[in-house]
């Protein structure tokens, strides 16, 4: 059996696709969601194989928290979302709903009981600073998608992608973000840079690379500002190749088990095999075993495990 010191929490993958880049480009901005690494969806599962994969996870680890993430789950179609957050929630799990958000309206009334956390992608206090990463009108989705889950009091959590011009705008997300909290409970948010992952590429990084330290130094002064809120701010700097990524593991939801094993020169996660096969702790164990091969260490803080949509 994993704890939970172990493995606090485990990534749901439904499908890989994501309905972000259906936005147009707001002028002057390089394209919508241009940092992101976009494939198209390459999870093809069942309702009843859902149900087992998260029965495995139950049955073989502590983990306390189950983050649907993807691409985007809440997608234009049945990827099992609803029955899936259902049975996490009936195992016992905490459930994670990780989301750019443009369709949550549309699905919110069958997902609002069986939803711990809503977590939101925002990276600007304004339409203009926002819609520049992701699309005309996503601000005013992000909008009354906080709207909604505000009145309802649903807790939430948010991911920010940086470039070196956004920084300076940090403060005034945070103000947002304070004022969110004042209405409904706030987890954490997420602070992104650029991260290569083993996929460079040099007009991303001419867009969007910068110097780490100006990224740490903004981050500290977000959490000075946010001091006393009881919200968490964590933060995912570029990394050197010689620094590992935290240790976090995603399971697709057809059994597949992937995950970090700590190179940032990694092309993609590594395939560990399927755990209505092979079980879920064994594959655990061997990531385990290869990222301490590898000199790193698999000891990560469970509320920092969370992806950017």
């Amino acid at each position: 059996m994993l704890t939970r010191d172990e493995l606090g929490i485990v990534h749901l993958v439904l499908n890989t696709d994501c309905n972000a880049w259906d936005l147009p480009k707001t002028p002057g901005s390089p394209g919508v969601c241009r940092f992101c690494y976009r494939e198209r969806n390459r999870v093809h599962t069942d309702e009843t194989t859902v149900r087992r994969v998260i029965d495995r996870v139950r049955a073989e680890s502590d983990a306390h928290r189950v983050v649907f993430t993807g691409g985007d789950p809440v997608m234009p179609y049945d990827n099992h979302l609803e029955p899936a957050l259902q049975h996490a929630q009936a195992a016992g799990f905490e459930t994670n709903l990780h989301t750019n958000g443009l369709l949550l309206a549309d699905r919110y009334a069958a997902l609002r009981d069986h939803v711990t956390l809503y977590s939101l992608a925002v990276d600007g206090p304004d339409e203009q600073s926002a819609d520049w990463f992701r699309g005309s009108g996503y601000f005013a989705a992000f909008q009354a998608n906080t709207a909604l889950l505000t009145a309802d009091r649903r807790r939430l959590a948010f991911n920010t992608f940086t470039t070196a011009a956004s920084l300076a705008a940090l403060p005034t997300l945070a103000g947002t973000i304070t004022g969110l909290a004042a209405r409904t409970a706030v987890e954490y948010w997420l602070i992104s840079q650029y991260r290569p992952i083993g996929r460079a590429n040099s007009r991303k990084a001419d867009l969007y690379a910068y110097d780490c330290e100006a990224f740490t130094e903004a981050v500290a002064h977000v959490r000075d500002l946010l001091s006393g809120t009881g919200i968490q701010v964590y933060d995912q700097p570029t990394r050197a190749a010689e620094d590992p990524y935290p240790f976090r593991v995603w399971v697709l939801a057809d059994g597949t088990v992937t995950a970090d094993l700590g190179s940032v020169a990694a092309p993609s996660n590594t395939v560990l095999g399927n755990l209505l096969t092979d079980g879920f702790e064994p594959l655990v164990r061997r990531a385990f075993t290869a990222r301490s091969t590898a000199g790193t260490s698999t000891t990560t803080t469970p509320e920092k495990e969370v992806t950017t949509p």
